[in-house]
Order: C-alpha cells, then structure tokens, then sequence
C-alpha cells in the first residue's frame, strides 16, 4: 500500500513499501508507464498514439490486470560503500564525511512519502478528432496521486569553484541525490492506494546534485542552495536560491492557501496575469466527466461531492495543488517550518519568452533579464517546437513534527527499541514516520507507554512550465516526505 493511505479500519498505513532507498546504481527495474510504454513492454509507442489519449479508463485497468506483488526487490541500494567507490574515495582510508551546513544537513539517507502531480501534455492533430466538446483540443491534462522516494549520497567534500579579478576562490559543498516518482492513483477507490503489479508504473525519475555555495561579491550574492537536474525527457536544469537560517524558521505549518498557493491554470505569453479559467479549460472542473482530454476521465471518486467520495482530487486541488500538501497536514502538531526556494529564472514574469522568435509578431517584446536566480534551463531539439522547459521553480518546507509514539515496554536503562511507528492522527494523509526508542537513565518500567517524539518532515512543491500551442502550461507536483529509516529518539 502506498504511504500515508488510511485502512477501513482507520489506521494510516506507515510508508512500508518505501523502506529501501532508491537506488543510486541501476535502475532495478524502474519504467515509465502510460504515455511513454505502450502494452507491450519495452516497446515505444507508434508515432500519434497514446494509451492516455486514446482510452484512458481501459489504460488505467489495464494497469490493474493481474495479480497483486511485491515491489521488486531492490538488489543495489544507495549504500555509502557504494558511493565511495563510484566517487573514488579508498575504503582503506579512515573516512570522515564531512558535515554539511543547513538546510542540507538534513538531506541524509532516504525519505518517502506520497504526493499529487498535475502536467497539461500537447495533444498532436492526428488525434484530434477524438472531441467531444470538453474544451481545447490541443492539450490533454493528467492527474497523478503518487509515491515517491527520494535518495542522498554521501557528501561530495570540498568543490573548488576558482575565482578571477577580485573575486577569491571558494568551496561549494553538496550531494548527490535520485528522486522516483509512481503513479498509484486507482480509480475503484478514489485514492492513491492501488497496488503494486508486475508491471512498474514509473512516471518521473530525476538524478541530480544539491549544493551550497557560500557568499561571495562576484556577483554580490548571500549564500544559496543549487539544485542541478537532469530529466530523460531531455531537460536539464540549474536552479538557485537563497539559502535559509536557522533562525528563519517559522512557527506552525506552512500557509498553503495564501502565502504558498501555486495556480495551475494555463495562461497566454504577453497576459500571465490573466490566466484562462475552468470554463476555458473544462478538464479541470472536477465536476465534469471528460472522457477525451483528461485522466483519469471520471472525477466521481475523487472528488468531495458524494458520500463516498475521498476528497483527493477537487476542483480546488486542481487549481491549487499545494491544497493537498495542507491536507497531508492537517491533525499533525507541527511545531516549525523553513522554506527555502529554488528557481532558473525571475519568477516576477517566468512566462516571458527568451527566444524572441516565440514572441508575438504585432506586439514584439524582449526579453526581461533575469533579477534572481539563473538562467537554467536546458532542452534537447525536439522539445523546443512541442513542450518546450521554459522555467522551474521549487519551494522545499522542512517541518518539525511532535508525533505520539506507543512505545513497547519494560525497558532496562539504555535499552533500545529499534523500530517503533507513530501514531498518525485522523484526517492527516501524511506518510508514517518510525522511530528508535532508546530508554532513559532510569529505564521504562511500564508495557506500554505514548510520549511524544519530534521528528522532520520535508514538503515540497514544484511548478515547471512548459510550452506549446502558443500558452503556457503549468506542470505542478508536490510531496510529503518522511526518513524511510528510524530517526533516533533518547528518553529522559
């Protein structure tokens, strides 16, 4: 079952199919499904077909068929011998890693959790008769609930960057790090719990580095957090922000209705103040069916109008996606928050064009020159004329979470239990997170006892937006994640 789920009997089931980390060194079996395989495995799908485009609910049972198994087992993990071989680094030599700063000193080991992801796709002609009247025939919008997993390498030590002029040389710091991304959305339930088959239903899988680069006066800039990606769908990209403190955090959860609201609505390149609304884009009214530009087509399930509906995937959650990042939150005692922001551009106007071939021939505008950030975006040929990566942002929210812990007693002074899960409050959808439980000087004499533990938790949310067909289209994901391994916990 995917993480952060809730059983019929109540229980938020813990991310236990997330318990390996994601491996650095083969793939162990990783494949997109859907758009990129057709039904036969491996094999590309003909030019113009699509499973999605063409019969989205048989494509989702599809996906379905056969008897439920285990993930694959995972045969090669992120190890830290196995970094350090890769990275040269002699097994024979006493080996400290070096600590990093913050924020990226939390970004050890690996985190699971669950999360949403929404990507308007362009829809080529020799599909378009495939209308109906649901609105634009040029795009057609998915909607994932996922599982995902994020892996860090061992730090990469000191990064000689050589300075010129008056500029010194520095030393970036950072890591290497691999996010997987699955789409577990079921349509039966109306939730992210469909479960594993034989056949991997891969949907994103990013290889890249985190780094910090400390101040410097060429150019005058604090220091920053770096994110650089790599994406098979031939995407680059180089993203940098201002680098939190300590001392920025926050009290309580972060605002996802207000100060970190994202607006998935497509918009036009000289207007993106004034972007289309649902009645425009009618895939997004979960409200309605729309069997040819949407998947999945059939909202019903999802939606919070019936009964027996989960609440998952709403009109609002459709044109807010950080909605479902408040809902992973919701019961949780969440003590503080720091965000921190990574971008590859000026996000006061990232829709404007820098190619000025792509601008409009009445009303030729220049491009604006960046005030923040970087120019990072890198896309191969074929991506440029039908989706082209024109700017990412990325906002990371490191959470510090007062969980219940019922932890299995007596104890003898110093006596540890290795695996212990919190208890998760109702409605929260957030991943479970485990703990070790180490008893205090005078132990715990009791067979059961609920303290209460602090534990991280890190969300993110990501806007890439893509164009194609004279707009552009807001690619929005987001995730909840906690450490797949137990985080050490020493009563008093």
């Amino acid at each position: 079952m995917p993480a952060g789920e809730i059983t019929p009997g109540g229980n938020v089931i813990p991310p236990r199919n997330i318990t390996n980390p994601a491996p650095v060194i083969g793939l162990q079996g990783f494949k997109w499904r859907g758009t990129e395989l057709s039904p036969s495995d491996n094999t590309a799908v003909d030019e113009g077909t699509s499973d999605f485009d063409e019969t989205p609910a048989a494509h989702a049972q599809r996906l379905l068929l056969g008897e439920p198994s285990a993930p694959p087992e995972l045969k090669a993990v992120a190890s830290e011998d196995v970094m350090k071989t890769q990275l040269g680094i002699d097994k024979a030599q006493q080996y400290r890693e070096p600590l990093l700063d913050f924020p990226l000193d939390v970004f050890k080991g690996s985190y699971g959790g669950n999360g949403f992801n929404l990507i308007f796709r362009p829809r080529p002609n020799q599909i378009a008769h495939l209308k109906n009247g649901d609105g634009p025939d040029d795009n057609f919008l998915q909607i994932n609930l996922t599982t995902e997993q994020w892996t860090f390498g061992p730090t990469l030590g000191k990064i000689p960057n050589r300075g010129s002029e008056d500029q010194k040389h520095i030393n970036l710091h950072g890591l290497p790090y691999l996010q997987t991304v699955q789409d577990v959305t079921n349509e039966t339930s109306g939730k992210g719990d469909r479960l594993p088959t034989n056949k991997p239903n891969g949907i994103h899988l990013e290889p890249g580095v985190f780094l910090l680069v400390p101040p410097c006066n060429a150019p005058d800039d604090k220091p920053t957090v770096v994110r650089m990606a790599s994406i098979p769908h031939g995407t680059t990209i180089n993203a940098q922000g201002v680098a939190p403190a300590l001392t920025d955090k926050q009290p309580g959860k972060p605002d996802f209705h207000k100060k970190y609201k994202v607006d998935s609505r497509p918009f036009d390149l000289m207007t993106p103040d004034k972007p289309f609304t649902i009645d425009t884009f009618k895939s997004m009214d979960a409200n309605q069916k729309n069997e040819t530009l949407r998947f999945p087509p059939n909202l019903d399930k999802f939606n919070d109008q019936k009964e027996d509906s989960t609440g998952r995937i709403t009109t609002a959650i459709i044109q807010n996606p950080n909605l479902v990042l408040d809902k992973a939150n919701e019961g949780l005692n969440i003590i503080d928050h720091v965000a921190f922001t990574v971008k590859t551009g000026d996000d006061r106007d990232p829709s404007v064009p820098r190619p000025l071939d792509m601008t409009s021939k009445e009303d030729p505008k220049p491009p604006l020159p960046p005030k923040e950030g970087t120019e990072g975006i890198g896309n191969i040929a074929f991506l440029k004329p039908n989706a082209n990566v024109e700017f990412m942002k990325s906002t990371f929210f490191i959470e510090t979470v007062l969980y219940d812990v019922r932890v299995p007693g007596p104890l003898a002074p110093g006596e540890t239990v290795k695996e212990v899960w919190a208890t998760m409050p109702q409605p929260s959808l957030a991943p479970t997170p485990v703990f070790s439980i180490t008893a205090g000087p005078k132990g715990m004499p009791e067979e059961w006892k609920t303290i209460q533990v602090p534990g991280v938790q890190i969300q993110y949310t990501q806007t890439v937006n893509l164009m194609f067909a004279t707009l552009t289209w807001p690619h929005v994901s987001c995730a909840t994640l906690v450490p797949t391994s137990p985080q050490p916990f020493t009563m008093k």
